[in-house]
């Protein structure tokens, strides 16, 4: 595959020494200099730590942790802005904003557990940002009070242990002081008026901490609340809380998205509670989101079993109709490098004996990219997917409703269809833009429609009813192929 491949299981990150017993972790994000935005000083005996040691490899190995999240943060903070960081940990979100608009945002950043605590201060500290940092030392709840934090690792507090079932927890019980977001941003008046972002990553307590900001929902000033959606939420109350936060945010007209990649990012796609663990984006109505949020070329990080798409058929069928209520893409699922292979080295073989030598190709869905290997001399290749494995790929929601620009001398659409919502719309576009397609189906047979689901496919045309969608869309049916487990239908524009 050209472009960025899996990655190894594991990267050996090496950091430079720093004051007091400390290794310095360089930010991912770098002013135009070139030069760091911000250095996180970490504690040598605290590096084995699992959190710990996950966010070092992501930032200094992968291209950088949560690198999405951040440079979805990064494009729409402006000067003037407030950034509340709600369960700050050791404060790279909270260092990222007050480094955008260095001297010009201000930043909450919310903590109770004291050894965080106490990495937090060192880290504003060594970058200077006293000034523009205020360290709450609380957790964020629905009314102010204490409660009980249980530990995991270091990114593993949770009030009440609600988020770490079937994980671990210490023996350590230590009570915090909490207290509503509401209740904080009344003691600064200031900063209440300022147009705002939060983000709350509080280990299945997120309901809480957003039902403690009900006056801050309603004020208008809230551009986007980002949460944590994780194992918390699969299990009751949690869950419950979690859809009554989820119909708050939408009665006040707040639209819930998230990345396709945890890591690589993309375009926002609609999220739905029941695919694996992801940020959830939730825009406020006058915020325009970016077409993506693309984190630069570089290694791929392995996919952690928490961050996979369902791969049970009960779960994934009902992931697939709450996908379908949307219009939503399973953005899990292609993100896992390890689901792009089936099959698609014999779809590229199909459709690359139909094309010719220097024709211009548009892979839709392109995947695994095994198309590009197998075209003709001279082809000039453009990928899109809503996962951009390589640096020429165009990252696009192919479900939402547009369509990638320009013309092109064939379009492929490869194990393609069966995934999206509206296919006569798509297949009409695909006409607009170029005058020879080539598509592959998993065409309808005797199977039910809950098979179908289950292997994640929102539509279920046999091959009347397919071949009729093509002609409708304007295609003429020159010639039909039949692979292992899949057609290809070779179509001009009629």
């Amino acid at each position: 595959m050209a472009g960025n491949a899996a990655a190894p299981p594991s990267r050996q990150i090496r950091l430079p020494s720093g004051p007091g017993g400390t290794v310095l972790l360089a930010s991912a994000f770098e002013d135009p200099p070139g030069t760091p935005r911000f250095v996180m000083p970490i504690p040598r005996a605290a590096i084995e730590d699992v959190a710990v040691k996950h966010l070092v490899t992501r930032e200094a190995g992968y291209g950088g942790y949560e690198y999405p999240t951040r440079a979805f943060l990064d494009a729409h903070l402006a000067p003037g802005d407030l950034f509340i960081d709600v369960g700050a940990h050791w404060g790279i979100m909270a260092l990222g904003a007050a480094t955008r608009h260095r001297g010009a945002v201000n930043v909450l950043a919310i903590e109770p557990a004291p050894e965080n605590l106490a990495q937090l201060m060192r880290a504003v500290a060594h970058n200077g940002l006293e000034d523009a940092v205020e360290i709450v030392a609380a957790a964020a709840g629905d009314a102010p009070g204490t409660a009980p934090l249980v530990a995991n690792s270091t990114m593993g507090h949770s009030l009440h242990g609600i988020g770490l079932p079937g994980l671990p927890q210490g023996k350590l019980r230590l009570t915090v002081p909490v207290l509503t977001l509401d209740g904080l941003l009344a003691e600064r008046p200031a900063l209440a008026a300022r147009r705002a972002f939060l983000k709350i990553d509080v280990e299945g307590y997120e309901p809480q901490a957003v039902a403690g900001a009900d006056g801050l929902l309603a004020s208008g000033h809230l551009a986007a609340l980002v949460w944590e959606y994780g194992r918390a939420f699969e299990h009751e109350p949690a869950r419950t809380h979690m859809v009554a936060m989820i119909d708050r945010l939408r009665g006040l007209d707040f639209t819930l998205r998230r990345f396709p990649s945890h890591d690589l990012g993309g375009p926002l796609i609609p999220f739905v509670p029941d695919g694996g663990a992801c940020n959830v984006i939730c825009l406020a109505p006058d915020l325009e989101p970016l077409p993506a949020y693309v984190r630069p070329p570089g290694p791929v990080a392995p996919m952690s079993q928490a961050l996979r798409s369902p791969s049970d058929p009960a779960a994934r069928s009902r992931l697939t109709a709450a996908l379908m209520a949307v219009g939503g893409s399973d953005g899990a699922r292609w993100a896992d490098t390890a689901a792009l292979e089936e099959g698609a080295g014999e779809r590229a073989s199909l459709a690359a004996a139909h094309l010719r030598a220097g024709e211009r190709v548009l892979d839709l869905g392109a995947g695994a990219m095994r198309l590009r290997d197998a075209l003709p001399p001279l082809c000039a290749y453009r990928p899109v997917d809503l996962i951009p494995l390589a640096a020429d790929t165009i990252a696009f929601d192919l479900n939402g409703g547009a369509f990638p620009s320009g013309t092109c001398d064939a379009i492929c659409a490869l194990e393609l269809l069966e995934y999206i919502h509206d296919p006569a719309a798509h297949l009409a576009h695909c006409a607009e833009a170029a005058p020879r397609l080539l598509c592959t189906y998993r065409l309808a047979g005797e199977e039910p429609a809950s098979e179908r689901r289950a292997r994640g496919w929102f539509n279920d045309y046999g091959d009347a009813e397919f071949r009729a969608l093509l002609e409708a869309a304007g295609w003429r049916i020159d010639g039909v192929e039949q692979g292992a487990e899949t057609t290809l239908f070779v179509c001009a524009r009629g």
